[in-house]
């Protein structure tokens, strides 16, 4: 693949009064790269930018390597798309429907082709079902189906599980994971669902009011943005628990079990001053375990900072 996933530099798009995006720059370059915010945080209008549908009032969009505004045709060729609200031919069926889009992608065998899809999205045996008899989850398999068709270099998926049950989400993970690791296409996922990101996103990036608030792996955010908080097993669990609260290292403990959780602040070397803590007052540290915040942390501390 050339060029970076995508990069925007200075882009802002206004809608009258309404800015959605305000003087964004940032580079996406991970195999599946997640957006997430809040309604209204500049999400679709970003995915809009980036295919082409929408143009931002200035600043440069490129995409694959590819200026938008100059080589939006080379870019269409080049990546597959799921819009959060598809709209297909209800007359059809979905196996005439996707034989079409083959044909269009240029496939000498659009019909084998059109059958391959069904089956991955999970669709083999509703083919030949006329579309407007379809499902709202079996609509959303549909769209996946016509996305990853062309085998493009990228794919932007909008909401990729809406109104899909929990089975479904898990068969749309796991197509996304496939088709990234063992075929090398990228993925660009808007989405409210932060377990999902969390499964399969190398990078995640938080919109809020028309900007990228924070970006990295999923780990890095969590690591920065979440509270730091440790499962800390001792010889002495009275006396060690009491000597924690009276060093003020902790931002905040409590005793569960045989166990004490504590979380730290992330200037503090968790396991330094455990140490020395635990030699001061004679207590063995018998074990040392972090348990890492989540990305919904991570979202509302982005969000809130204060």
């Amino acid at each position: 693949m050339n060029g970076r996933v995508v990069e925007f530099e200075g882009v802002t798009k206004r809608f009258g009064r309404v800015v959605a995006l305000d003087d964004l720059s940032v580079v996406i370059d991970g195999k599946v790269n997640g957006l997430i915010g809040p309604n209204g945080a500049g999400k679709t209008t970003f995915l809009n930018v980036v295919l082409g549908l929408t143009r931002p009032n200035c600043g440069r969009v490129n995409v694959l390597g590819l200026d938008v505004s100059r080589e939006l045709s080379k870019v269409k060729q080049r990546i597959g798309v799921l819009p959060e609200n598809p709209g297909f031919p209800g007359s059809f069926s979905g196996e005439q429907f996707l034989v079409r889009v083959a044909r269009l992608r240029g496939f000498l065998n659009p019909h084998d082709r059109a059958l391959e899809v069904l089956g991955v999205v999970g669709l083999g045996g509703a083919g030949d079902k006329s579309i407007r008899a379809y499902s709202s989850g079996m609509y959303q398999r549909l769209g996946l189906a016509q996305a990853i068709l062309g085998e493009p270099e990228l794919i932007i998926l909008d909401e990729p599980a809406a109104n899909l049950d929990p089975m479904g989400r898990m068969d749309v993970l796991r197509i996304i994971d496939s088709y990234s690791k063992n075929r090398g296409i990228r993925f660009l996922l808007s989405t409210h669902i932060l377990y999902d990101v969390e499964q399969v996103c190398d990078w995640v990036g938080v919109m809020h009011s028309g900007k990228v608030q924070a970006f990295g792996s999923v780990n890095e955010l969590v690591s920065k943005y979440s509270q730091r908080t440790f499962s800390i097993a001792v010889s002495d669990l009275k006396a060690f628990s009491v000597a924690l609260g009276e060093s003020g290292l902790a931002e905040s403990w409590d005793v569960k079990d045989d166990r004490i959780l504590a979380s730290f602040g992330g200037d503090v070397d968790v396991y330094g001053e455990l140490v020395k803590l635990a030699g001061k007052i004679g207590v063995k540290i018998i074990e040392v375990r972090p348990l890492w915040g989540s990305l919904d942390e991570v979202f509302r501390r982005v969000l809130n900072p204060d």
